[in-house]
């Protein structure tokens, strides 16, 4: 039988290699958008960067060479890549990025060591500072959820780590996600664009009026459906990024939807997750005591704003600092936490999981509207 230690071997493995085998094909389709054949032949794994050595006849002017590594940055997302001949031979040096604190896989294969399977419908947040992981049953929760902070205190990060740790903790029979992202732009931000690759995902993510109308308007039917029938599954999770700009730049029917489902939409099994910097916008205001119970601060400039999200400001939410250090209000009690973070790679890693995993059959209405982990973790 394999040891904890063995299996932690196995992710930290598993995860390298299959990132490895993603950038070597994101390589070779860069140097063949500029006609250039090259394939990656091996290399060499350091700490902060990974040499990829190239079998390829590369003679190009300074201008091509230049435009090849800034599409090589690109695919890659890396801040910087460094093409060289060594001893006949071209290089690709390419650095790694900084392992975030909390990463989202070894975190869940922490807590499989430690306890049975998660309930169904239940979010991985993050890890305390004492080491338990933070977790959040969607089904037992008393409401739903607002997550607040200034511009970089990893809200949106936040929100694609519950949707993804949902995924990983539910089939389609028990939990479905909607997404809606109102931050003004005609796309979802690169945060949450790949969450659109997840099985459990009920349509695109909307990001148009038009759009985030019709979803708003499916769910407050199903909602009354559900009432009515006293239907609760499968659970379906709506995160919101950018609550208070949907609140304040909606015509009346959407704000109306969603008070609705604010005020009813738990007892039927649909779930809100919002985020906004502005907990003290009047558009919020009204909610926030009564439907919004659950929340989790994170670095805010405003003192008056901060202690209105956290009905106190003796919370040390002051000390905060901002990429995924957040304080958790439930049940009157803070807990000070570190966000759990997937990477790209990661999310593709589990994708093939999840698609073998996943149920055909859909219950809810489909819609289409076009404190860092433990010392024996922290290199997995």
């Amino acid at each position: 039988m394999a040891t904890i230690t063995d299996r932690r071997r196995r992710l930290r493995e598993a995860r390298l290699q299959h990132q490895l085998e993603v950038q070597s094909r994101q390589i070779e389709r860069v140097f063949s958008h500029h006609q250039l054949t090259a394939q990656v032949a091996g290399g060499r794994v350091q700490r902060w960067a990974i040499d990829f050595d190239l079998q390829t006849q590369l003679s190009a002017g300074l201008e091509r060479l230049r435009g090849l590594k800034e599409d090589l940055k690109t695919a890659l997302g890396v801040a910087d890549v460094q093409l060289r001949r060594e001893g006949g031979q071209w290089r690709l040096h390419v650095a790694r990025p900084h392992e975030p604190p909390v990463g989202l896989l070894p975190l869940m294969a922490l807590i499989e060591d430690q306890a049975p399977a998660l309930p169904p419908a239940t979010a991985v947040l993050g890890l305390a500072e004492d080491g338990r992981p933070i977790l959040l049953d969607f089904a037992a929760a008393p409401g739903h959820l607002l997550i607040i902070g200034g511009p970089r205190a990893g809200k949106t990060v936040l929100l694609r780590t519950i949707a993804a740790s949902l995924a990983l903790t539910s089939k389609q029979s028990q939990a479905q996600l909607v997404i809606l992202d109102a931050g003004g732009s005609d796309a979802p931000g690169p945060a949450l664009l790949p969450l659109e690759l997840l099985p459990h995902m009920l349509g695109s993510i909307c990001v148009a009026p038009q759009d985030v109308t019709a979803v708003l308007a499916f769910l407050v039917n199903e909602m009354d459906y559900r009432r009515e029938q006293d239907v609760r599954l499968p659970r379906i999770v709506v995160l919101i990024d950018h609550a208070v700009r949907l609140l304040a730049h909606s015509e009346p029917d959407v704000v109306t939807a969603l008070h609705r489902l604010i005020q009813r939409g738990a007892a039927a099994g649909i779930h809100l997750a919002l985020s906004t910097r502005r907990p003290d916008a009047p558009q919020l205001s009204a909610l926030l005591k009564a439907n919004l119970p659950l929340r989790i601060v994170g670095q805010m400039p405003d003192a008056q704003a901060r202690a209105l999200a956290l009905e106190d400001d003796n919370w040390r939410a002051a000390d905060l600092l901002g990429a995924g250090d957040f304080m958790l209000l439930r049940d009157g009690v803070a807990t000070h936490f570190q966000a759990a973070n997937l990477g790209d790679y990661d999310l593709h890693l589990k994708l093939e999981d999840l698609y073998m995993a996943a149920q055909p059959i859909l219950l809810a209405q489909p819609f289409d509207t076009r404190v860092r982990l433990p010392e024996s973790l922290e290199d997995l």
